[in-house]
Parts: structure tokens; C-alpha cells; sequence
């Protein structure tokens, strides 16, 4: 698929997956009883919670909405999506506030065990998103949208649902990269943002 707002989606996808990695790494350290670090854990929810809301599914929306209209067969699958971007925003902002508070005390006592349950079903939910516009979804946008849609689509959005014309998202994910790539977080990204996370030991064992 070579169209650019489905590249648009796919970059945004390589992001969240690489940070849900470095989540799934600081949930087993949690697991271990190893140190975590809230602070770290707080920023990531907010790029997965804020940015995906304000730009990614905004834009999203757009899209599935004319598709369902092109293909009402997909209608089931489109309804199950809309239903996981709600969950994922509500488990996210819960973390969220979570690990803000974790940040601020300077907590580091053992996680609860309902907040380990909550990060790995979010975890798991967004992986299972992700992969279910991947395979489901967007190839059928690229077959059956046309180029008036997209045309139409796109402009109407004024491009404010393209992250990468939002200078303080990219801003923030390029910190959190710099801060996961300086720590040894377990993972090394690309200097291309288009691309997958060159490794991620813990996804890929």
C-alpha cells in the first residue's frame, strides 16, 4: 500500500508498537519486583492516550466512516474498532493518572496487583487493535476508497489529523526515544520514524 495517509497510519502504528514494547518490558520488570520507572510510564501513556486521540483516530474516523459507507460488510469489524479506541482511551488514561501520581510521590513500593492487570490488558488490547487495522482494515481503505475520497478526506481534515505536521507530538515522542535509546530500555528505533524498531529483544523472544 503506497498511498500516503495509509503510510501516515502504518508510521503511527510502528510507534505504538515499539512503546507498548518498552511498556511490556516495564510490566515484567514490575512482575520481577525490579524497579520501574513511573515517570518514564506516565510520558508513554500520554503519547499512546493524547496523541492517538487528537490526531491518529480523529483522522481514523474519517476514513472508517466512508469505508463503511463504500462496503457495509465491514460494519462489524469497524464497530468492534470503535468499541477498542474507547477502552484503550479509558484503560490509558487510568494508567495514566496512575503513574503520574507514582511520579510525583516518588512511590516505589511493589505494584498493585489490579494495576498490573490493567497495564497487561491494555497491553494486549492495543496489540490486538493495532494488528486488526493492519490486516483487516486497511487494506480494504487502499481497494475500495476512491481518489475523490481521498481527495475529499484528507482536505476536509485540514491536515490536523496528520501527526506529523503536530510539532508537539512529534516533539514528544522524539524525547521519549531519545530518553528509552539513552537509558537501554530494551529496545533500539530506527533513525527512520517510517520504519519498525530496528531490534526489541523482549518482543522478539
Amino acid at each position: 500500500m503506497t498511498l500516503p495517509a495509509i503510510q501516515r497510519l502504518q508510521a503511527d502504528h510502528v510507534r505504538y508498537e515499539t512503546l507498548l514494547c518498552i511498556l511490556d518490558h516495564q510490566f515484567h520488570a514490575a512482575e520481577m519486583g525490579e524497579p520501574t520507572d513511573a515517570a518514564l510510564l506516565r510520558d508513554i501513556l500520554h503519547y499512546l492516550t493524547h496523541h492517538a486521540e487528537r490526531a491518529h483516530h480523529a483522522f481514523e474516523d474519517r476514513l472508517f466512516a466512508r469505508l463503511q459507507q463504500r462496503d457495509p460488510g465491514i460494519r462489524e469489524t469497524l464497530a468492534l474498532l470503535q468499541e477498542e479506541h474507547r477502552r484503550i482511551e479509558r484503560y490509558g488514561e487510568e494508567l495514566h493518572a496512575h503513574f503520574d501520581r507514582r511520579a510525583a510521590n516518588g512511590a516505589a513500593e511493589a505494584w498493585e496487583p489490579a494495576t498490573l492487570n490493567l497495564l497487561q490488558a491494555y497491553i494486549e488490547l492495543y496489540r490486538g487493535h493495532l494488528h486488526c487495522e493492519e490486516t483487516r482494515v486497511l487494506e480494504r481503505l487502499a481497494t475500495t476508497l476512491t481518489g475523490g475520497d481521498w481527495l475529499e478526506l484528507v482536505s476536509g481534515c485540514d491536515w490536523g489529523c496528520d501527526a506529523s505536521l503536530l510539532p508537539e507530538a512529534d516533539a514528544e515522542y522524539r524525547a521519549l526515544k531519545a530518553r528509552i535509546g539513552a537509558d537501554g530500555r530494551g529496545v533500539w528505533m530506527g533513525d527512520d520514524d517510517t520504519r519498525a524498531a530496528d531490534a526489541c529483544p523482549l518482543c522478539q523472544a
